[in-house]
């Protein structure tokens, strides 16, 4: 038996992470609050690690409950400052636009968040055993390093590495599968950019790290994966979207929960 070990949300997209014990689903089937908020730049682009690598160096401590989050850079001796959790938030804008050196606009989106994968916007999942075999591949970083370098929401303790490979198909039925008493319908493996390849603390870039990844990738490729949805192998993780006959606004993830596949 599978089992939902952990459940990650981002509040302000491409921020520190916040682990809570239990979740609410979006109509959407994004988690309630994870890339609640997004920042834009003066020309409307959105602010992201992949564009903006400084972003690395913020910390952010988010207090759900206040709907507040203190900011702080370490490495810059910025002390940290804390700001109500609100969209167009002068003071909170003031600070980001600082940091940038450009004008910072805080969006937010109740609704459906600010997903990277507009058709599978319910929430990443990844397995454990599939971190603890990349921890092999690069034993200079930590399994907890690497959960901030690919950022998933939910972690599950499966039974091999990339078993959450089983969880998509690349051809018609969909693959379905139950965490709890929620149905998510498997979507595609996650395409990474450069983000996984930066440190989380720094924004470092590891040269090697991208190519050692597809490299192992490929010679560690499960003989019952599926290639065909693999145009390169730098992807891990898998993209969801709640099933079509989920429509409960109730609906809600735990920690300890049950993950089965249904078909």
């Amino acid at each position: 038996m599978w089992t939902l070990s952990s459940i990650s949300v981002y509040p302000v997209k491409s921020l520190d992470p916040v682990c809570v014990d239990q979740a609410a689903l979006l109509p959407s089937g994004a988690l309630t609050g994870d890339r609640q908020f997004a920042l834009f730049d003066e020309s409307g682009k959105v602010i992201n690690g992949k564009q903006y690598p400084a972003i690395h160096q913020i910390r952010a401590e988010f207090d759900l409950a206040e709907q507040s989050v203190q900011l702080s850079v370490p490495q810059q001796s910025i002390k940290s400052v804390r700001f109500p959790l609100v969209a167009s938030q002068p003071e909170l804008e003031s600070w980001f636009s600082d940091y940038f050196q450009t004008r910072v606009h805080i969006q937010e989106n109740r609704e459906t968040g600010f997903p990277d994968d507009l058709a599978a916007s319910g929430p990443t999942i990844i397995s454990t055993q599939t971190y603890e075999e990349l921890a092999r591949w690069f034993p200079e970083i930590s399994i907890e390093e690497l959960r901030l370098r690919f950022r998933a929401n939910l972690e599950f303790t499966g039974d091999l590495p990339f078993c959450e490979d089983r969880l998509y198909a690349a051809e018609e039925p969909s693959v379905q599968f139950q965490i709890g008493t929620v149905t998510f319908t498997g979507s595609n493996p996650c395409k990474r950019c450069v983000v996984p390849s930066r440190s989380p603390w720094s924004g470092d870039t590891d040269p090697q790290f991208m190519k050692t990844f597809i490299r192992k990738r490929q010679e560690t490729f499960p003989a019952w994966g599926d290639r065909s949805l693999f145009q390169n192998m730098y992807r891990l993780a898998v993209n969801t979207r709640l099933a079509g006959t989920e429509n409960d606004v109730s609906l809600r993830l735990h920690v300890g929960d049950p993950l089965k596949i249904l078909k």
